[in-house]
């Protein structure tokens, strides 16, 4: 888990160097610094949460994430702003850890976001919360089947 939050941090970081380099201005950096770490231990535990089934087979897992991640990205602002989209997919939307961390880096780079800055960021800590218990959960339940 840890490798996987230092990953997300890294690729992060990464990415905000070049588009403060291309010219984009950073307003909120604080903001933009809780997101990213919150967000990469959410992100990261959504992964340890999705290796709960044991298997011999990788692909079976990749599949799975696939699966429930692509959606993810059409229903969370990123190429769809939240306020233009369609009743069912802001009600979609807010089932989404990715909605309210775009929305804080939307804040964080132009000002503008669809929820208050403090409900994204607890969001984020609740979606974090939920799949760091669930995955403990599931992880003791399934831990036999592994040895």
């Amino acid at each position: 888990m840890i490798a996987s939050i230092l990953f997300g941090i890294g690729i992060t970081v990464i990415t905000v160097i070049i588009g403060l380099g291309l010219g984009l201005s950073l307003l909120h950096g604080v903001t933009l610094l809780a997101a990213v770490l919150l967000a990469a231990c959410c992100f990261s535990t959504i992964g340890m949460l999705l290796a709960v089934p044991p298997t011999n087979v990788p692909s079976n897992i990749m599949m799975l994430s696939s699966l429930i991640k692509f959606p993810l990205v059409f229903i969370s602002g990123i190429f769809v702003p939240l306020e233009q989209m369609p009743a069912w997919g802001l009600v979609l939307s807010v089932f989404s850890p990715l909605t309210y961390f775009t929305d804080l880096v939307r804040y964080s780079f132009t000002g503008d976001h669809f929820f208050p800055v403090a409900i994204d960021i607890a969001a984020l800590a609740v979606f974090t919360l939920v799949f760091t218990v669930g995955t403990m959960y599931l992880h003791k339940r399934t831990m036999p089947q592994r040895m």
